[in-house]
Order: structure tokens, then C-alpha cells, then sequence
């Protein structure tokens, strides 16, 4: 007799397929076990894996997920800086660029709080007004939580 396989080793095998429609069904299944208290923190690395794509429905439900586990896994939240320091700075997409920033802001985790100070300042000064917004509030966000380090970053001036 076969062994059925778990659902959560069955969302991992769609997270690692390259069907993007079967990623974003396994991706609101998740964010749906979260939403009712299952722990499903073991896919936060084929997670993270998926957040270079293009595809910004994609790119949103994995934020969410970053978001909800950044807190109580401040270890496994550091792996997504990268992308969302690099979001925080693509050329063509402000709604990206805000997004990155806004997710950012909701992360307060201190140890991560310092890897936020360049594309914050560089929010601060975008082109889009949205944008722009978008990292004012995420300063005041992150003052809540370490409002020396903004203060001694200069953003209080800049406000």
C-alpha cells in the first residue's frame, strides 16, 4: 500500500513546480491554514525561494506570510531581507517599491530593523508620491519599535 503523501510535503512539491497558477493555489492554501492557527512556518524557506518572481498577486501572498512569521521566527524572516531590500528599489514598478517598504515597516523585529535604513532612505526620496507615503508611515511604525535608531538615523529631521 502506497503512502499518500502529507499536505504539507504536497504544498511544498507545488511551491517547487513551475506551474505559477498551481504556486498561487498552494500559496492561498497556506495563508489559509495560517488564518485559522495551523502552523505551517516549516515552508518558510520554499517560500522565500518563490519571491523573486514578477508576478505581484504572488508577491503579495508571500508578504503576507513573511509578515506572520516574522516575529515569532526572526531567523527565518531575515532570509527574505534580501528580497525585499531589492523590491524596495526596482526601477519600473512603484506598487512594488511600496509593498517592499510597507512590509518592511510591519516587520518589527530588531534585529532586522537595521537592514531597512538604506531603502527606507531612499523611499523617502522616490519619484512616486505613493512610495513616498508608503515610507513615511513605515517610520513611524518602526519608531514604535526602536525610535532611538530612527531618531539617530536622522529620520525624524527628514519628517
Amino acid at each position: 500500500m502506497q503512502k499518500q503523501p502529507s499536505e504539507i510535503q504536497q504544498l511544498k512539491t507545488q511551491l517547487g513546480g513551475s506551474d505559477l497558477k498551481l504556486k498561487k493555489a498552494g500559496l492561498r492554501k497556506i495563508i489559509e491554514a495560517m488564518t485559522r492557527g495551523k502552523d505551517v512556518s516549516s515552508l518558510f524557506t520554499d517560500i522565500v525561494k518563490n519571491s523573486m518572481t514578477n508576478d505581484m498577486e504572488l508577491k503579495k501572498l508571500i508578504y503576507l506570510y513573511i509578515l506572520n512569521y516574522a516575529k515569532s521566527h526572526p531567523d527565518l524572516a531575515i532570509l527574505a531581507i534580501n528580497t525585499l531590500r531589492k523590491d524596495a528599489r526596482d526601477k519600473m514598478n512603484p506598487f512594488l517599491r511600496a509593498l517592499a517598504v510597507r512590509t518592511m515597516g510591519c516587520i518589527k523585529v530588531p534585529q532586522i530593523t537595521e537592514y531597512l535604513i538604506d531603502p527606507l532612505k531612499y523611499a523617502l526620496k522616490d519619484e512616486d508620491s505613493y512610495v513616498r507615503k508608503t515610507a513615511v508611515i513605515c517610520i513611524s511604525k518602526l519608531y514604535d519599535a526602536t525610535p532611538d535608531l530612527m531618531e539617530d538615523q536622522g529620520f525624524i529631521a527628514i519628517l
